[in-house]
């Protein structure tokens, strides 16, 4: 029952911080094949998107946990998607990709991609992971950045957030 009333505050906590929700970019990104992906072509699912620096200790320990959710919650709708930040970062994918045995698209961005697609205020270098919760609908829910008290608890907050999108209709 505690943990329950510490999700919930979390995710009103959360809520309060968040932006408004926000329909989710229309920007391609890029992988690594060269296809480009975009968030629309998800509608239906939820999605966890997340901006990460191939050379962030943070940002590794994000995805791999990432990578287990998407195994976990793809069957019930969710689909997880990355893209990289990094200058070149079109270089770092693929070996990145390889290393971590990433099993979700990943991509790059570049700054100006990564403002649009993160809608990131000009005078905030935020830190990276970004996390960003897309609904069914493409709305953008939630959006945290790496030095939000969010990933502290990161693991649990993101399965109750993910648990809670898959329920919406």
């Amino acid at each position: 029952m505690l943990k329950r009333i510490l999700v919930v505050m979390l995710l009103a906590a959360a809520a309060l911080s968040a932006k408004e929700p926000r329909p989710a970019s229309t920007l391609g990104i890029p992988l690594a094949s060269g296809k480009k992906i975009h968030f629309q072509d998800y509608s239906g699912k939820v999605v966890l998107f997340v901006i990460f620096s191939t050379e962030c200790r943070d940002c590794i320990e994000a995805l791999n946990m990432v990578n287990q959710i998407q195994k976990e919650y793809a069957p019930h709708g969710f689909q997880a998607i990355a893209a990289a930040g990094d200058d070149n970062a079109q270089y770092l994918v693929g070996p990145f990709i390889e290393r971590y045995k990433l099993t979700f698209p990943v991509g790059f961005v570049n700054k100006d991609e990564m403002i649009k697609i993160g809608d990131i205020p000009l005078d905030k270098r935020p830190t990276a992971p970004i996390f960003l919760f897309i609904d069914r609908r493409n709305i953008v829910r939630f959006q945290y950045y790496g030095d939000h008290p969010f990933f502290k608890t990161a693991n649990g907050t993101t399965h109750s957030i993910i648990e809670g999108l898959l329920k919406e209709k």
